[in-house]
């Protein structure tokens, strides 16, 4: 079974691949329409990225994700509604978004260009959102990890967290640079909670998620 995990990164994305649980690739890609071209019998395609906006306040899944997180729950960050990321300034989306019950950050305001590029290949059901630090929750045994990615602890932590779930990342990879080493790191978390919903194994966070007016699930997988 081939599953993928991607990851944004700055001027794409990096995606993982496994088969059949194990590491198989890591690629760069300009657009997230290439991963899906790219590997077209992959199962379920994980992605961290919001799917599903809200029309206005919050999402569940954000603040279930936070609940569950603790310690790391700063690493969620609420995705706003729908018209504040569609809005052409960050300074008139942070009014819409106020207007909304909400509210929205430079770095979300940032990603809009990214959520938008999923979003409008999202009908493509075998796409679910996911979160790297909820699969490694996940992967710890749903025990939220007291290290941030960057420290070598953390680092440490993630990586044996992974290679003891059989996915195991090679020292080198080959076109990827070192500024992409976390990304690769959240990728294949990715593909692991990926090969999960492909297994009929995934959790979600919430339990019984809504759905969106495209009657997609709005949830965070794991």
């Amino acid at each position: 079974m081939e599953v993928v995990g991607a990851d944004g990164t700055k001027g794409g994305w990096i995606a993982v691949r496994l088969m059949d649980g194990r590491f198989e690739e890591a690629r760069f890609f300009s657009y997230f329409r290439d991963v899906l071209e790219t590997f077209p019998k992959a199962a379920v395609f994980a992605v961290d990225i919001p799917i599903g906006l809200p029309p206005r306040g919050r999402r569940l899944a954000d603040q279930k994700a936070k609940d569950v997180l603790k310690s790391r729950r700063n690493s969620v960050f609420f995705v706003p509604p729908r018209p504040a990321l569609e809005a052409p300034t960050f300074k008139e989306s942070v009014r819409i978004a106020r207007g909304l019950d909400s509210s929205i950050s430079q770095q979300m305001y940032g990603l809009r260009h990214k959520i938008f590029e999923v979003d409008h290949l999202a009908s493509d059901r075998r796409i679910v959102e996911v979160h790297p630090e909820v699969s490694f929750w996940a992967l710890n045994e749903r025990r939220a990890l007291k290290h941030k990615k960057k420290s070598w602890n953390g680092l440490m932590t993630r990586l044996e967290l992974l290679r003891r779930a059989g996915v195991e990342l090679p020292a080198r990879l080959d076109r990827i640079d070192d500024a992409q080493a976390d990304d690769v790191i959240d990728a294949a978390a990715a593909a692991w909670s990926a090969l999960r919903v492909a297994r009929g194994q995934g959790g979600s966070l919430p339990d019984s998620p809504d759905t969106d007016p495209n009657g997609r699930p709005v949830a965070i997988w794991y």
